[in-house]
């Protein structure tokens, strides 16, 4: 086998990109691209360098249609999530490519509290399933870090989640994100993935198209106010030594 380059890596992820805004943009399903993949459509006009992934984000009406609706729409892709996909370890979904490399992560937002308190509880207990997912997943016997005591409460901790069902805390996760489902709230937030973020929903009461490769994707409206309640002063590069890829991964050609 080839093991492929990270420039052709992206390049299949903005080809499963284009699938996704053209199905998108037939059906009439709001998506926008978030997270880093927003971050440098606006600071780089294309992947931010040391990035390895493409991200998009659609609010949960518009979520269940594509999780409902894509699959089929080209052979070569298939959305998996938990509720099409019941053996899928995340709480948020993504579409594959079927040939092998090449993914792009669907990130769901849910209604969240207008009150602060409310809304940190909400996180913290996303963060604790996090985490108890992450240890049920892994082997029981696989290394942990640390000193002979602490070696020996993460293999206790992982033989006693394994008393749990498979997908118990996926499930967990995506009830505790619909929480606020029904309720009118004025804020959106992200409960499936790792970020602290959340935001007021006008930032997402229309969108516009912004340059990524060269090409136009759906970005929010707002997307200034978007990108600072992830990151900050998002113009500002990081330090050197935090410029590296998120994932460790190695693709290869089949």
């Amino acid at each position: 086998m080839i093991e492929m380059t990270l420039e052709e890596i992206k390049k299949i992820d903005v080809e499963i990109l284009d699938v996704i805004a053209k199905f998108c943009d037939e059906r009439k399903i709001n998506y926008w691209i978030d997270c880093g993949t927003l971050l440098g459509a606006i600071r780089h006009k294309g992947f931010i360098p040391w990035d390895d992934d493409v991200d998009i984000g659609m609010l949960r009406p518009d979520y269940d249609r594509f999780m409902n609706e894509f699959n089929g729409y080209d052979p070569r892709y298939e959305f998996c999530c938990f509720e099409n996909k019941s053996e899928w370890p995340l709480a948020f979904g993504k579409v594959l490519n079927r040939a092998g490399a090449g993914q792009v992560d669907v990130f769901f937002y849910d209604n969240a509290p207008d009150d602060d308190k409310a809304l940190r509880k909400m996180f913290r207990r996303r963060n604790f399933l996090h985490k108890l997912n992450s240890l049920r997943r892994k082997r029981i016997f696989n290394p942990v870090n640390g000193n002979i005591f602490r070696r020996m409460l993460g293999h206790a901790a992982r033989f006693m989640l394994r008393l749990f069902p498979r997908y118990y805390f996926v499930k967990k996760l995506i009830k505790n994100s619909k929480r606020y489902v029904s309720e009118d709230t004025k804020r959106v937030g992200n409960f499936s993935a790792w970020d602290f973020a959340y935001c007021s929903k006008d930032v997402f009461d229309s969108f516009i198209d912004v340059e990524f490769e060269g090409k136009k994707y759906k970005a929010p409206a707002g997307y200034d106010k978007w990108l600072r309640a992830f990151y900050g002063d998002y113009m500002q590069l990081p330090p050197v030594e935090k410029r590296v890829q998120k994932h460790n991964f190695t693709a290869y050609y089949k």
